[in-house]
């Protein structure tokens, strides 16, 4: 199967599943939306076809981007951005397939579950992947999934490299109003390009690292790589089996010739520093007089809108900072309108995918003016999430020599609670602010926040009411519960007076 010439593009339209062409997509021959039955594989789809949008089709500057979006591409135009580029696309090629190495050598095959996350694992549970997903995987969703493999999931364990921007990192997104616009909101034009990575035009020439090869144990600088061998960097040494006799597909259920195994060897090499990849957010810190970067990633059970400044916003202060994901930042450029954004990515524990993420986020016209907000906004909602931790916190261990505490460790389930019982909160603010004169709309989500914070510690707190000797830390901690609060409305929280808890 070739990914530019062939059908492998899963979408659904009017309520029918078929497969697609690029051609048929990008020239607006036919429509649909992406249909997949996992979201990580339908985000993964869609990040592949971005990619290959961005390769083959890099618009000059802001006025070809517009036109691109506006328009679809001539059949014309979609031979010649393929010219050259056709054979390194074919998932069975007999020199360079897709994604993938000739010559591997390995001991046995490895089944393909290995290339779906979370599949084969100690954490999978039947009822969230069904027995036999990955049993036998078409040549659609093989592709798909040695892209998800190389970009988005862990290693494979020891020995084993993980992708170019590290371990399970934060895929960002801008949505449009259909597929192929969503493409095109998510390329970069030469010019975006050339001011994220200086060295774009010297390395136009690059072609994929499994087609140019990649020299065992060699010493690799971020600057040096190009952007077509970033986007479709295989960091592991992969060789599918050959395919076996048309079956249903056990992920996708379409017809076709099946993938049941591939062979993987461990393949050393080093990279330093920090390629910047289009889909994702960098933060960074200095340490002795260094600048280290690195792009966040989904660590702990936090929802994703603790990383949503980090994602659009620019900021850059003595010690630290972050740049936004550069697909957001150019659209900032472009001018006002309101964002979607499509975030995802895993949380992970070595190789093992503790959970899957794939959020939307709707930020009001206006984020680009002061997105300032959106991380005042943010860092003021963890503060009251912090208020109510510290406060559990001295009613479960006490003051020493002034008073016992419950010695029921409260903060981590309040914690869950908080996030829980302020998601919607948070993604409703965001979606309706008025970026232009956002004080009332802050100080009410800034309020319902403080509602939330004294409701849970009641909650927390109601157990132990009746216990004599639990009055004190009740009293302490409830006292130091309003002075946090207070303290956050002099910031520029909820202006309302602190009601009783």
């Amino acid at each position: 199967m070739n990914l530019l010439t062939e059908a492998w593009i899963p979408v659904q339209h009017a309520g029918l599943p078929e497969k697609i062409t690029l051609q048929q997509l990008l020239c607006g021959e036919k429509i649909g939306e992406l249909c997949l039955p996992r979201d990580d594989m339908e985000f993964a789809c869609l990040q592949l076809l971005v990619a290959l949008t961005q390769v083959l089709f890099t618009p000059a500057d802001k006025k070809a981007l517009v036109q691109r979006m506006q328009k679809p591409l001539t059949l014309e135009e979609y031979v010649n951005g393929c010219e050259g580029k056709i054979d390194w696309f074919d998932l069975s090629h007999s020199e360079t397939p897709f994604m993938q190495f000739r010559g591997v050598k390995a001991k046995e095959p490895t089944p393909m579950d290995k290339l779906m996350a979370g599949v084969a694992d100690g954490t999978n549970k039947a009822f969230v992947n069904p027995q036999g997903l990955a049993s036998g995987l078409c040549s659609s969703c093989v592709a798909i999934a040695l892209y998800n493999t190389a970009y988005n999931c862990p290693s494979m364990g020891g020995g084993f490299k993980s992708g170019m921007r590290g371990s399970t990192p934060i895929t960002v997104l801008i949505e449009a109003e259909d597929l192929r616009q969503t493409l095109w909101f998510n390329v970069l034009t030469a010019e975006s390009l050339s001011r994220e990575m200086p060295w774009y035009e010297d390395t136009l020439a690059q072609t994929p690292g499994y087609v140019s090869g990649l020299v065992k144990d060699s010493k690799i600088t971020a600057s040096s790589i190009g952007l077509t061998s970033g986007l479709f960097w295989q960091p592991a040494r992969f060789e599918l089996m050959p395919a076996q006799a048309a079956s249903a597909c056990s992920c996708c259920g379409q017809q076709g010739d099946v993938y049941t195994g591939f062979n993987k060897e461990k393949f050393n090499y080093t990279i330093s520093g920090v390629w910047p990849h289009p889909l994702s957010a960098r933060t960074f810190v200095i340490k002795k007089g260094e600048r280290e970067e690195k792009f966040p990633s989904f660590t702990t059970t936090q929802p994703s809108w603790v990383h949503l400044a980090k994602l659009v916003v620019e900021m850059q202060q003595e010690k630290e900072g972050y740049h936004p994901v550069p697909v957001v930042g150019q659209l900032k450029r472009l001018g006002a309108r309101r964002l979607d954004l499509m975030v995802g990515g895993y949380r992970n524990n070595q190789a093992t995918v503790l959970e899957r993420r794939h959020e939307m986020f709707s930020l009001a016209k206006g984020w680009d003016q002061q997105p300032e907000i959106i991380d005042e906004l943010v860092r003021t909602a963890q503060e009251y999430k912090k208020s109510l931790r510290k406060a559990l916190y001295i009613f479960s261990e006490g003051i020493k020599d002034r008073f016992a505490g419950s010695g029921v460790n409260l903060t981590e389930s309040y914690d869950v609670l908080f996030y829980q019982q302020t998601e919607n909160l948070i993604h409703n603010a965001l979606s309706y602010i008025n970026f232009e004169q956002p004080k009332n709309d802050l100080d009410k989500l800034y309020s319902s926040l403080k509602a939330v914070v004294l409701r849970l510690f009641n909650q927390a707190t109601e157990p132990y009411q009746q216990e004599p000797k639990m009055l004190k830390a009740l009293a302490s901690s409830r006292r130091l519960l309003h002075k946090y609060l207070n303290e956050l409305e002099a910031q520029g929280g909820s202006h309302e007076s602190a009601k009783s808890a």
